[in-house]
């Protein structure tokens, strides 16, 4: 094996291309990789070594009609025949053959499209083992005979078992250009122009050898910019006490992880828009406040230390000082507590900025590298969020927490500050650094 180390991550890969692949149908043609919707081309299957042959045949005469050059190895015709065994297929460089199991032997996994192409890449690779060469060489075959997208999902594949680079000899401008192409043939919806892009982009890498899939993948490690995402989380059931307050937490973390939100009207759920490791981040540390604020409440609750009002007694006739309603007391401590968390996470925010060499307040001093990065961040989630707002039609202003209870329960609220104050905001002693 050590001739050879990427054999069983290459046939792992193909194993997850061949099972994507087999999801699909004429009804559902589509299938979903990491969130991302695809609809790879039709796979052929074949009834016995013949129908492999034939269809060897027509690859290989595509390359050549197409001028599809690997180097002249396209032009070198290459047999099928039936092999004994059923567990492999294979190409015999001597014979310049390919040999695969018939259906009788138990050769069913091996009669489709995927394998057939598997060894016509051994064939126009020029080289022994599945190194990147190889990997490169079969990429490219499957873009050249019309299926880019299966290209795609094979590098995916490829990425998810640690093969990702994939061997090149271009420059990185080369690269950028045909990546460029690419995403101008995806984002117009002129039928011409995108031929046109796909065809220049095509060229390009013909000339230069390379698969459209690994240009795409080599720019988009150099230019990955993640997008903003938006996600839906509940906080509680309708009709629930106390759920405004648990929203205003949630939004008091959110904004000083740099992410807008949306509010139900009834204080059951809230949107956050941003960027997912923001969003992951506001989550966790929401969570654990909350675990933390009402174990604090209900402790407090639980204490002697209750705020009196004075009330009417009927049966005895007066006025006279009772606790105050328990409702009252924990909404009063759960606004406090929010609030003094919130002013905790802008205070760790600021002193992130600054230890970043950013000043909120003068746009002058915004000119370094990380400060153009946080520009762009809060640019991004702008749009985004803004153009959430357009779709969605959403308008108006939350104000489901705009009662207060504090000064009906002062003491209450004096105890959630305090709380909040002892409240843990990250791991061991660190504050929030998520600001950036």
């Amino acid at each position: 094996m050590t001739s050879d180390p990427d054999q069983l991550a290459v046939y792992a890969a193909e194993d997850q291309l061949a099972a994507w692949l087999d999801t699909t149908s004429p009804e559902q043609p589509a299938i979903s990789v990491d969130g991302v919707s695809y609809r790879p081309e039709t796979e052929p299957r074949f009834t016995d070594p013949g129908s492999v042959g034939r269809y060897v045949a027509q690859v290989l005469a595509h390359l050549r009609k197409h001028d599809r050059g690997y180097d002249g190895r396209e032009l070198v015709d290459v047999t099928v025949r039936a092999r004994r065994g059923r567990t492999r297929a294979e190409y015999l460089i001597d014979e310049q053959a390919i040999a695969v199991p018939p259906f009788e032997v138990g050769g069913r996994w091996a009669l489709r499209g995927t394998v057939a192409l598997h060894e016509i890449a051994h064939h126009l690779a020029g080289e022994p083992g599945h190194g990147p060469g190889f990997r490169a060489t079969l990429l490219r075959l499957l873009e050249d005979i019309g299926c880019p997208v299966q290209a795609e999902l094979l590098h995916l594949a490829y990425a998810s078992e640690g093969l990702e680079q994939v061997g090149h000899d271009l420059d990185d401008g080369t690269l950028a250009r045909i990546a460029k192409l690419l995403r101008q043939a995806e984002g117009t919806r002129n039928e011409h122009e995108r031929d046109a892009f796909l065809a220049k982009a095509q060229g390009l890498a013909t000339r230069h050898s390379i698969a459209l899939a690994v240009a795409r993948a080599h720019t988009a490690r150099q230019e990955r910019r993640s997008q903003p995402v938006s996600e839906h989380y509940r906080i509680g059931d309708r009709g629930k006490r106390g759920l405004a307050r648990y929203v205003r937490l949630l939004i008091n973390v959110a904004h000083a992880n740099d992410l807008r939100c949306t509010i139900n009207s009834d204080s059951t759920a809230v949107t956050m828009y941003g960027f997912a490791e923001d969003v992951a981040v506001t989550k966790a540390l929401y969570e654990s406040l909350l675990v933390q604020m009402v174990s604090d409440c209900e402790r407090y609750l639980a204490s002697d230390d209750r705020d009196q009002v004075l009330r009417w007694d009927r049966s005895r006739r007066r006025y006279v000082h009772k606790p105050v309603a328990t409702i009252t007391a924990r909404l009063a401590f759960y606004e406090a507590y929010g609030n003094r968390i919130g002013e905790r996470l802008q205070a760790a925010r600021q002193a992130t900025l600054a230890a970043a060499g950013i000043s909120p307040d003068g746009p002058e001093e915004r000119s370094s590298e990380t400060a153009l990065a946080l520009r762009q961040k809060e640019l991004d989630v702008h749009d985004y969020f803004a153009e959430a707002l357009k779709r969605n039609n959403i308008r108006g202003t939350w104000s489901g927490d705009r009662r207060s209870a504090m000064d009906s329960a002062p003491t209450a609220a004096h105890e959630g500050d305090r709380a909040a104050l002892r409240a843990r905001l990250g791991d061991g002693e660190n504050e929030l650094g998520a600001a950036g």
